[in-house]
């Protein structure tokens, strides 16, 4: 165990050379295009040496500019078994390979203008917009990883040996310690690393007379589990510190700031002309209708009285009309009985003429 120890201090201390200076907030504006070696970064977690497994990640930007945020790495825990001359009852054998993706970020400020407020629940959970930033030198981080573990643990009266798939996500912080006299930085680490892993393992136990590991059974299972406790260091090659990275791209370019800003401008503008124009539309329709309201009686009451005259007067017409009618059927009535009588009249004088002559010639006899 101490053998471990003085090796993982031993690491450490290679990478760390005896000239340091404190790191500061770094508030330059212009972009810097980052060499290969101010990209790259190696790593190791001081909980796992505690736990007598050695580690070692090595992590890459993955953008060329300081307003990158994205970073790959790669992680190795490797502790292989040691030769003995019998079969130990405790085995503790790890090997792991995990690759992971990191994005990195910085609290911003509110500032009403160009970060505002978050609107839902689920946005501040996620968001790295804050009231204020407590801690400005800080970075976070979230990521994903996948990994292969083959390992041969027994602790107890049981072992198990086998291999498992693991993946899932990952939170940290990372906040720098020292900058070295060649350039190099150093940065403290603190994050945790959560997924499921999928495993198949035999279960063995130790046999102690035959001085052998019986195998008793196997099983495969998908589980939870919490891959990684990380208090670690971060060595940083070139001469680009954490400070100076993963900064916002509005923070550094002034081009992305103009182009930025002509969009809030152009969208604030939009907006006011909105709310210009609604006032505008919300004052006309109130206009409008305390207007209409005020003539809408008396078009009501004149609408109402020429409608009641076009009532009278169709009351009357219809009345007019029955009675030319019924005027026409008496007028027709009246024609034909006169045309009865005149014709019964123009019979009658026929017969008189007749009726007198008689009478005539009656009378000239009694004279003669």
């Amino acid at each position: 165990m101490g053998n471990h120890i003085l090796k993982g201090l031993l690491v450490i201390v290679l990478f760390c050379p005896l000239t340091t200076i404190a790191q500061i907030v770094d508030t330059r504006q212009h972009v810097d295009t980052l060499s290969t070696s101010e990209r790259l970064s190696l790593r190791t977690n001081a909980v796992d040496w505690l736990l007598l497994v050695p580690n070692l990640g090595v992590e890459y930007d993955i953008g060329k500019f300081n307003w990158n945020r994205w970073s790959a790495g790669l992680n190795i825990r490797f502790r292989p078994g040691s030769s003995h001359t019998f079969k130990p009852g405790i085995v503790y054998n790890v090997t792991e390979f995990r690759a992971e993706v990191r994005n990195y970020y910085r609290i911003r400020p509110f500032d009403g203008r160009n970060v505002v407020r978050q609107k839902h629940f689920w946005d501040r959970l996620v968001s790295a917009r804050r009231p204020a930033s407590r801690h400005p030198k800080t970075v976070y981080y979230r990521g994903a990883f996948l990994g292969y573990n083959t390992y041969s643990l027994k602790l107890g009266k049981e072992g198990k040996q086998g291999n498992a798939i693991i993946g899932g996500v990952m939170w940290g912080m990372v906040k720098p310690l020292y900058e070295f006299g060649n350039g190099h930085s150093l940065d403290l680490e603190f994050a945790a690393a959560v997924g499921v892993a999928y495993a198949k393992y035999d279960i063995y136990t130790h046999d102690r007379e035959d001085d052998c590991y019986p195998k008793t059974g196997n099983k495969t299972t998908l589980m939870p589990i919490v891959n990684e406790l990380r208090v670690g260091f971060v060595y940083r090659l070139g001469k680009y510190p954490l400070s100076k990275k993963y900064r916002w791209r509005y923070d550094v370019d002034k081009r992305y700031q103009d182009v930025v800003d002509s969009v809030i401008s152009a969208r604030k503008m939009e907006r006011n002309n909105k709310q210009f124009m609604d006032s505008l539309d919300a004052v006309a329709r109130k206009m409008f209708w305390s207007k209409y309201d005020s003539i809408a009686p008396r078009n009501k009451a004149k609408s109402d009285s020429i409608k009641l005259k076009e009532t009278t007067q169709k009351a009357k017409q219809k009345e007019a009309e029955k009675a030319a009618k019924i005027a026409e059927k008496k007028a027709k009535a009246e024609a034909k009985k006169e045309e009865k009588q005149r014709k019964k009249d123009a019979k009658k004088p026929e017969d008189v003429p007749q009726v007198v002559t008689e009478q005539k010639t009656e009378g000239k006899e009694g004279a003669q």
